[in-house]
């Protein structure tokens, strides 16, 4: 475990952060006339299963989001998915400790290990991964990645391309 925090807190954000994983699939969201992100999801063995962890997904912004609407969009994904507003309230109570600004070209990773613990890290091209805070429910990792990854997402197609699947 401290390999691999170590390994990377001192890689560039542009080089692939998860020595031991595997690219499963990228793609951009698009809202309206506007491409939102870029995001790549990062698993163990391909293909993709929903229980195998280690995961990564890594998120290029493409635009300047508060930290606020950050938090307040995964909210509403987090509702629109199903899950118990209980949780959603004790989360989003803890991401304005982690989550910062993003600007443009920032970097937001999420890395869920064997164990269900989720680290976030943040940076630019070019950059040392800062690591940014840790959220120890198990529950948490999956949840967050579930926006994407869910057959309920609101983003099928972004999925499937994550998943791997060519359209």
């Amino acid at each position: 475990m401290l390999y691999l925090a170590l390994s990377i807190l001192s890689l560039s954000v542009s080089a692939s952060p998860f020595p031991q994983l595997i690219k499963s699939g990228e793609g951009e969201m698009d809202y309206l006339f506007w491409t939102i992100y870029r995001a790549e999801l990062y698993i163990s063995s391909m293909p993709y299963q929903e229980e195998a962890y280690p995961k990564a997904m890594k998120i290029e912004y493409y635009r300047d989001i508060d930290s606020d609407d950050l938090i307040d969009a995964t909210k509403k994904q987090w509702i629109h998915l199903g899950i118990n507003q209980e949780k959603i309230t004790k989360w989003s109570a803890k991401l304005p400790t982690i989550w910062p600004d993003i600007s443009k070209g920032d970097e937001l990773i999420i890395y869920v290990n064997k164990e269900g613990e989720s680290t976030f890290y943040s940076g630019q091209e070019g950059q040392t991964v800062k690591r940014l805070g840790q959220v120890d429910d198990r529950q948490f990792g999956r949840a967050f990645l579930d926006i994407w990854l869910s057959e309920k997402t609101t983003e099928p197609k972004l999925r499937a391309k994550l998943m791997g699947s060519v359209e």
